[in-house]
């Protein structure tokens, strides 16, 4: 059995740990009178122990909401625990691929669209991934916007691409992957402006066709994605990567990128030191982290699905970004980043 000074002794240490949590100086004289289980207080001007369904002066009620106590009924209750952070939302299976091939030029790229609804989001894959993975969220998002993924040529994971090989005529730049996914958008019909969304390499691809066609975007969705910035630094890397790809001739407009007060979402899991990139090229900007791995569109579908809805919906309201708070990021498990 306990003994009587031992029970006393940690009660006096567990008590204190509790009023601090709360920010009130209690006196330690009063923490030591105080049973466990209660709250040592201080209720106009007196030191008492406070626990639920104890008697209470309703007049005093914010006195007590320090000790996070309501006294509504003459009884005291206590808060409710504060929110725990959700987890995204699970979206359902896709159905099978759809689509159809486009001429862009003497070969074709395979796109699917699905969704009637203004702005148009076009996701950009990872390198050297298809569209299959991503169509879950394209799906996911289709009742309130029209969504486009589409196969670049060469692109191999999980299955091999739809769309025809670039032929061996035309060189691999970036002006050349930016000008393949407007003339497969035009000869399909597909109305613009339109809200790129990418992912890791697709950051890269996002950035540079918003750098040479600003008319034709609207808004930016960055999912653990390569901002403009670090091109420089990926230069060689990415002409040995997956899928060569020569950014020469876009440096300096990658450089000069400015999305003005064009909405700007950017989340990030893996690459936290992106986000400073994107501060100094959007002034319309939420940012948020969270703990995922890179393959966002693959292990947390519902977090990019989420993450694109921010950018669509204050697009359709003609306004600014909400704060990061006010979104549903932070209630799905992601950080607000300041």
């Amino acid at each position: 059995m306990r003994a009587p000074w031992f029970a006393a002794l940690a009660a006096t240490l567990a008590l204190p740990a509790a009023s601090a949590s709360y920010g009130v100086d209690v006196p330690d004289s009063a923490l030591r009178h105080c049973k466990t289980g209660t709250t040592a207080a201080t209720i106009a001007g007196k030191h008492v122990c406070l626990r639920a369904g104890q008697r209470c002066t309703k007049r005093r009620d914010a006195q007590y909401h320090r000790y996070r106590f309501h006294c509504h009924s003459g009884r005291l209750t206590r808060f409710p625990p504060p929110a725990q952070p959700g987890t995204p939302p699970t979206l359902p299976e896709p159905p099978a691929p759809a689509g159809q091939l486009v001429d862009v030029g003497g070969y074709r790229l395979h796109l699917e669209c699905v969704g009637t609804a203004a702005p148009t989001v076009v996701i950009e894959t990872g390198s050297p991934a298809t569209r299959l993975n991503y169509r879950k969220v394209q799906y996911a998002l289709a009742s309130e916007n029209r969504v486009c993924t589409y196969d670049r040529p060469g692109t191999t994971a999980p299955v091999p691409s739809a769309s025809d090989p670039r032929p061996a005529s035309v060189s691999p730049t970036s002006e050349t992957f930016a000008r393949e996914l407007r003339t497969l958008l035009a000869n399909a019909g597909v109305p613009g402006p339109y809200v790129l969304a990418g992912t890791s390499f697709g950051g890269f691809l996002i950035s540079t066709f918003a750098a040479r066609y600003p008319a034709d975007v609207v808004g930016a969705v960055y999912i653990d994605a390569y901002g403009p910035g670090s091109v420089d630094s990926w230069r060689t890397e990415l002409l040995r990567g997956f899928e060569p790809y020569d950014v020469g001739a876009d440096l300096d407009r990658l450089r000069a990128l400015d999305f003005g007060s064009r909405p700007v979402v950017v989340v990030s899991t893996t690459l936290p030191g992106e986000i400073p990139d994107f501060r100094r090229r959007a002034s319309n900007l939420v940012v948020a982290q969270a703990s995922y791995g890179h393959l966002v569109f693959v292990e947390v579908p519902g977090l990019a699905y989420e993450a694109i809805r921010v950018a669509t919906a204050a697009i359709r309201a003609g306004g600014p970004l909400p704060p990061c708070a006010q979104t549903r990021l932070p209630r799905i498990g992601a950080r607000c980043v300041p």
